[in-house]
């Protein structure tokens, strides 16, 4: 009888390690699953900022496809010569502008809570580098909103606009 306590022993120790052992092996896998589930929620959230990025895009095309006043304002900004602007073409660069600096705005704040990497910011500086050359007159709306603006002068997606308020700077010294 004492060989049958001391096996009964002997196998209650082992199914208490091999439980412990489950334990152990799900526990791991709990954190392996979660990992991987955020993982996957921050491939969500970067595309869901991706896809209101690119909306906000959209809404300044699709305007100027389907709105024949922004069309046309459109046509004034990009080659500002001998142009006249209204009262109301300047309420619209205005608009347009704090369309731009808040779609920009979001831009750097994803950047800076690790939703966009140091490659898409510089992507989307160079955007509005592009944006400041292609539309001269929108150029100058940024520059004043800039200098009236202080909370945009040190974030780094804006740096075309301080870098173009240089060199103008140069410019008028020359």
């Amino acid at each position: 009888m004492l060989t049958l306590k001391r096996g009964c022993r002997m196998e209650q120790k082992h199914w208490r390690e091999m439980v412990e052992i489950i334990g152990v092996l799900s526990i791991v896998a709990s954190v392996l699953l979660l990992a991987w589930e955020v993982k996957q929620s921050n491939h969500i959230a970067k595309a869901e900022l991706e896809l209101q990025l690119s909306d906000m895009y959209n809404q300044i095309h699709h305007s100027r496809a389907t709105n024949t006043d922004v069309a046309k304002l459109f046509a004034k900004i990009d080659n500002p010569v001998n142009q006249l602007f209204t009262a109301t073409d300047l309420s619209q660069m205005d608009g347009l502008t704090w369309h731009y600096v808040n779609l920009y705005w979001i831009i750097q704040s994803s950047f800076e809570n690790g939703m966009l990497d140091q490659a898409g910011l510089d992507d989307y500086k160079s955007d509005l580098a592009n944006l400041l050359e292609t539309y001269p007159a929108l150029a100058n709306q940024f520059i004043e909103t800039f200098e009236e603006y202080a909370p945009i002068h040190n974030k780094e997606i804006f740096e075309p606009i301080g870098l173009l308020i240089e060199a103008r700077k140069k410019q008028n010294t020359n």
